[in-house]
């Protein structure tokens, strides 16, 4: 491995000492823009030698997912190599025509892409899906490749095989379409696996599953992983080497242990420290957030010398249930199962689970986007399900939600500044200018800069289309913010700075959030109260410290073990 001339890179034990499967030169990438030329990927060097897994990391932007994207040749339509080679064995990638790519790509060059929903046929079941890819490139046909297709399936962690099958994408959860791509990309078996932010949509345990799986994979086949992540905990604990891109450019690489124990970059410090599996503290002192201090004086919930006040319930959930009828079955599947959920002014409550617990079913309740078959839904003591008319208009104004996938949630359309905007429009905030000038400030405190504003959602990364959708749903100050995995798109620089400004905003706002999410290292951080589900019920509720020192239920310890990062976190 090499780095940039601006690197700190180690150059003991950087290399593989095996001829490379994977060989990258000098990688230049640019993008042409309405604003000119842009280079985001600038002199790139990187080799991979079989059965190794190497992780490139980086902030969103950084160049990381580019670079797999150059490998694949899958660049967008203004993107080009304009510099170096990309050699896979004897074949130079940045030659081939497409017709060559096209036998490369699944055979010999296997991708699992970043964003499931928009990667999957939305018309086709997900089995056809998988069975495509074996038939295109000749290794199965009829019974034999749909057995090979389910058992592939069975392999990515999806429960009932044989059955899911013959669904649709949009009837599985996100993180359970993610395993599908997984399972398509290791169906033809290829020599090289380029996985971009692979278990981003996961929750920890399938994760692990997941990860287990591409290890066994590099060393059964002596195939080669290409692990693009933004978690460098993650990448440390999984890899043998590490890469660290910043700017488009390497940074610093080299053995992932050495690299984590000794940060030559302070760009590599910085990342280790953000990282929420090796975080030693709160972003801010949650537990105090809302409470009054000793005078009686401190938040915007209740006060008094007699101490603390326990803040009113906003939003509750009483023996809440939603089932959903689901083709192949006879028996209706019951998502949410008699939930009773409080989420006090002022708090944090994060609901964590596997996918498919319920959780995001719970989100979609809270938000009255689905009305429960039995118990209730309340926002301020309202029953929501009876809400009409302007009643139902001032709840989705109070009530804003950010979701998991953010280029599904933005129009395509739309410009950053009108996505942000529409909240505005539509509620009939002040005039253009007024809103304008709201637009800065909303891009401001979620670190977009605002000459991004007349981006559209193509022209932006993961990370920064979900921090647009974050800047929207705070456009209308609303009391109750749902985030449904709003943060798992993000790198942990970034993270941090969207988990201070939740913070921060509840701090000075009496902001409350419901929190849903995977990932128990970013709950530690900041929940009031956790409520752990499985298979549609609460299985565990508790302050946060409590669950993690002293979990009840076996789930929950499954779940915390699975935290990546808590290795590095002893060192």
């Amino acid at each position: 491995m090499t780095t940039s001339p601006t690197g700190a890179g180690r150059p003991d034990g950087d290399r593989p000492r095996t001829t490379p499967v994977l060989s990258v030169r000098d990688l230049r990438v640019t993008f042409t823009t309405s604003h000119g030329d842009v280079e985001a990927v600038r002199g790139v060097d990187l080799d991979l030698a079989a059965g190794e897994t190497v992780a490139v990391v980086g902030e969103s932007g950084s160049g990381k997912s580019t670079v797999a994207a150059a490998v694949a040749r899958l660049l967008a339509d203004n993107g080009r190599i304009s510099g170096g080679t990309v050699t896979l064995g004897d074949l130079d990638l940045t030659a081939a025509d497409e017709r060559t790519m096209r036998g490369v790509r699944g055979r010999r060059l296997g991708m699992v892409p970043q964003d499931p929903m928009t990667n999957l046929n939305p018309v086709m079941p997900v089995g056809a899906q998988i069975v495509e890819a074996l038939e295109v490139h000749g290794l199965a046909t009829g019974r034999q490749a749909r057995e090979r297709a389910v058992a592939l399936l069975e392999g990515a962690g999806i429960e009932d095989a044989a059955t899911r099958f013959d669904q649709y994408p949009h009837e599985f959860s996100g993180g359970m379409r993610q395993r599908v791509l997984i399972a398509m990309a290791l169906a033809c078996r290829p020599g090289v696996l380029v996985a971009d932010e692979p278990t981003s949509a996961l929750d920890v345990t399938v994760q692990r599953l997941v990860l287990d799986q591409m290890a066994e994979l590099a060393s059964g086949l002596g195939a080669a992983v290409v692990l693009i992540t933004h978690d460098l905990a993650l990448a440390a604990e999984r890899a043998d080497r590490v890469v660290v891109m910043y700017r488009g450019e390497v940074v610093e690489s080299g053995p992932s242990r050495d690299l984590v124990a000794d940060p030559r970059h302070e760009y590599t410090r910085r990342l280790l420290a953000a990282a929420p599996g090796v975080a030693r503290r709160k972003v801010t002192d949650v537990a105090t957030a809302g409470r009054p201090t000793e005078d009686g004086a401190g938040g915007p919930v209740g006060a008094g010398a007699a101490g603390p006040v326990a803040p009113e319930p906003l939003l509750e959930l009483t023996g809440a249930t939603k089932r959903y009828r689901i083709r192949g079955r006879r028996e209706p599947f019951t998502a949410v199962d008699e939930v009773d959920l409080t989420v006090p002014a002022g708090r944090t409550v994060a609901v964590v689970g596997e996918s498919g617990s319920g959780k995001s079913t719970t989100a979609r309740l809270a938000l009255r986007l689905e009305d429960a078959d039995a118990g209730t839904v309340r926002f301020g003591g309202q029953d929501v399900s009876r809400l009409r008319g302007k009643a139902l208009l001032a709840f989705r104004r109070s009530v804003q939600p950010v979701f998991q996938n953010p280029y599904a949630s933005l129009d395509p359309r739309y410009t950053v500044e009108e996505a942000v905007a529409e909240p505005l429009v539509v509620h009939q905030v002040g005039d253009a200018a007024h809103r304008r000038g709201l637009v800065s400030g909303l891009l401001e405190k979620v670190a977009l800069p605002t000459a991004l504003r007349d981006r559209r959602p193509h022209e932006l990364s993961g990370g920064q289309r979900q921090r647009v959708a974050i800047a929207r749903a705070l456009a209308l100050e609303p009391r109750l913010v749902v985030l449904d995995e709003a943060v798992s798109a993000l790198d942990v620089l970034v993270q941090e700075q969207i988990l201070d400004l939740m913070v921060g905003l509840q701090r000075d706002l009496g902001l409350s959030y419901l929190f849903i999410t995977h990932d128990l290292a970013v709950v530690r951080l900041v929940a009031h109260e956790v409520y752990v589900m499985q298979r549609g019920r609460v299985v565990e509720r508790g302050e946060p410290e409590r669950i993690f020192a002293a979990p009840q239920v076996d789930y929950t310890r499954e779940l915390i073990a699975a935290i990546p990062g808590q290795g590095l976190a002893a060192r």
